[in-house]
């Protein structure tokens, strides 16, 4: 089986369809947690071992997959890469529904990142079942969403 691979745009050598490390992964969320922006993080990623941060397995990380992993882990809250090959996407439960109209209805400006972190820290979802950031947007956008919900 042959792998084709490649050199990004910082030198670093990559596999195609080979996720980063989760090591790797887990540094680019810890760094933007603390503020850093996904420049940063690359840059702090190309950083050699005597400075602050240690470089992780010699990862010369872009800004594009800094930005891919962000995006992936705000929307999903995992750091894991997603699986090869279309699975479905999750469907909000009954409960969830209701918890999520409860919320809209309690603070109208609630982000959808805000009902994320409570259906997670209610423990009504896991980061297994929890519907990703689009999806609560999508209904919490659509007029017709709450007259279903709230009726």
């Amino acid at each position: 089986m042959q792998c084709h691979s490649g050199v990004n745009q910082l030198g670093g050598v990559f596999v195609n369809g080979r996720p980063l490390p989760d090591s790797t992964r887990q540094k680019i969320v810890e760094l933007a947690h603390s503020g850093a922006r996904p420049c940063d993080i690359s840059r702090i990623l190309q950083t050699h071992a005597g400075a602050k941060v240690q470089v992780l397995d010699n990862e010369n990380v872009s800004n594009g997959c800094v930005s891919k992993i962000l995006g992936r882990y705000y929307e999903t809250g995992s750091i894991r890469p997603r699986a090869i090959g279309g699975s479905k996407p999750r469907v909000a439960t009954p409960e969830v529904v209701g918890k999520i109209a409860q919320f809209k209805r309690e603070c109208p400006s609630i982000f959808a990142w805000e009902i994320r972190d409570r259906l997670l820290s209610e423990g009504i979802c896991t980061n297994d079942n929890i519907p990703s950031v689009s999806s609560k947007s999508s209904k919490l956008i659509h007029p017709l969403y709450f007259k279903t919900v709230s009726n």
